[in-house]
């Protein structure tokens, strides 16, 4: 059985996100669960670290705009004490009354729990097909289904965090950790979240991060038989360091 009464921080890469990133933080300091908090401001222009610093939340602040997936890694490493990480978006898009659900899918024995957003009108149409073709590509490569491979609403255990690779980037390194944590055995689980969609604008670029995370993937699709040393070596660590009653074995034709 997993542990119970996890340690749990909501991560939140936030990116010129003042006028809504309050109401993220008001709707998270509601929540009964126990949770901490931290903002990684990746080189807002606007008050975004005020904002957080007036809910009496930490901030790391980066000096330019890096992109989400260097604010995600250096808030992994500022919480290596947490048992969990949630991400979430800065600009409303993940309802924070679902971290309960998020939290409730680790503690039954997921390692990475996934949100996975029902697809209907409120999804802008070119997106949902954009999200349907990569959420099925995606559960190829991983051998894990994978529903919707863009949404940034997860929960990532400390074992997984510690164990996959990730490359520095944007966008794709969500893509990248949803499969790679897969290839490796990990537990994968999905929880229904709404679909919201109000004024605000994806931060997704076609011309420069769709192309990124193209990339990212036909680089992980050949890792299927080809893996790098980073993944050979986070391979033989997890299967040294088996959790549960069950040692963890790479997916069946994850090449590796």
């Amino acid at each position: 059985m997993a542990p119970r009464n996890l340690r749990v921080t909501a991560l939140i890469p936030a990116f010129d996100a003042a006028a809504h990133l309050g109401g993220v933080l008001m709707g998270l300091a509601a929540l009964e669960v126990p949770i901490e908090i931290l903002v990684v401001d990746d080189g807002s222009r606007d008050a975004t670290a005020e904002v957080a610093r007036q809910h009496r939340v930490p901030v790391l602040q980066f000096a330019a705009n890096r992109g989400k997936g260097h604010a995600l890694i250096a808030g992994f490493e500022a919480l290596k004490h947490c048992d969990a990480v949630i991400t979430l978006d800065a600009d409303g898009q993940h309802p924070p009354e679902c971290v309960p659900a998020l939290i409730a899918a680790a503690e039954s024995g997921a390692d990475v729990v996934l949100g996975s957003r029902q697809f209907g009108a409120g999804m802008p149409p070119l997106r949902r097909f954009a999200n349907h073709w990569s959420s099925a590509w995606s559960s190829a490569i991983a051998g894990a289904r994978i529903s919707d491979s863009q949404c940034g609403y997860r929960l990532y255990r400390r074992e997984v965090l510690e164990a996959v690779p990730v490359t520095p980037g944007r966008y794709e390194i969500e893509t990248e950790m949803a499969i790679r944590a897969a290839m490796l055995g990990f537990r994968v689980v999905e929880v229904t979240v709404p679909t919201v969609y109000g004024e605000e604008k994806s931060g997704i670029r076609l011309t420069r991060d769709v192309p990124r995370i193209i990339g990212t993937m036909a680089r992980l699709t050949v890792e299927r038989w080809l893996p790098p040393i980073s993944m050979r070596s986070a391979r033989r660590r997890v299967a040294a360091v088996p959790r549960g009653e069950a040692p963890r074995t790479p997916n069946a034709g994850a090449g590796l």
